[in-house]
């Protein structure tokens, strides 16, 4: 594996082992087995990793974690869950994370707490809501992506996580920006 332009093999397509950018070719990859996700810590520079629309699931994250140095995952229209972000904790080099349209709730959030270095997480068309984002209190993020909201009550609770956590920005979309107890609508 350390000669130059060794390849790994992952599900069937074959990547050089320097890739800082990890994706499959083959767009919606069904992925047989999801112990192939272990071989992502086989690349010797992988910073990113896309993911979005495979099948990988909370097993497959599992094995995904062990690559340590992943800073940027894009984990969107995939169908993992609450139980699969508990294993990204162990991504201590992750800063950002892309969750949209994915089965996530609540529960995630006490996970991101501990995601030390995530600056940008995007959740929006998942089942957290804002009553839940209260729970928040990760101080590296900058910026909150959120699905579209109008209600009083949401726009209460976002007023009072931009307070809690002043220097990031929470993106509502359609909607506008919270940032330090203020918004300013689109």
């Amino acid at each position: 594996m350390g000669k130059k332009g060794a390849l790994i093999e992952i599900a069937g397509e074959f990547f050089k082992s320097k890739r800082k950018h990890f994706a499959f070719e083959t767009l919606y990859k069904q992925v047989e087995n999801m112990k192939e996700f272990k071989k992502l810590a086989l690349f010797s520079s992988l910073d990113s990793v896309s993911l979005n629309g495979t099948n990988i699931n909370d097993e497959g994250l599992k094995y995904l974690s062990t690559c340590n140095s992943i800073n940027n995952l894009n984990l969107t229209f995939t169908s993992i869950s609450d139980k699969g972000i508990a294993h990204l904790i162990s991504l201590s080099n992750l800063e950002y994370l892309r969750l949209k349209e994915t089965n996530i709730t609540d529960k995630s959030i006490s996970y991101f707490n501990h995601m030390i270095s995530l600056k940008e997480l995007q959740v929006h068309e998942t089942n957290i809501t804002t009553k839940g984002l209260l729970n928040l209190n990760n101080k590296s993020l900058e910026e909150l992506f959120l699905s579209d909201t109008s209600s009083q009550e949401d726009i209460i609770n976002l007023k009072h996580l931009s307070r809690k956590i002043p220097t990031c920005k929470i993106i509502v979309k359609n909607n506008g920006e919270f940032l330090n107890g203020f918004f300013e609508k689109y």
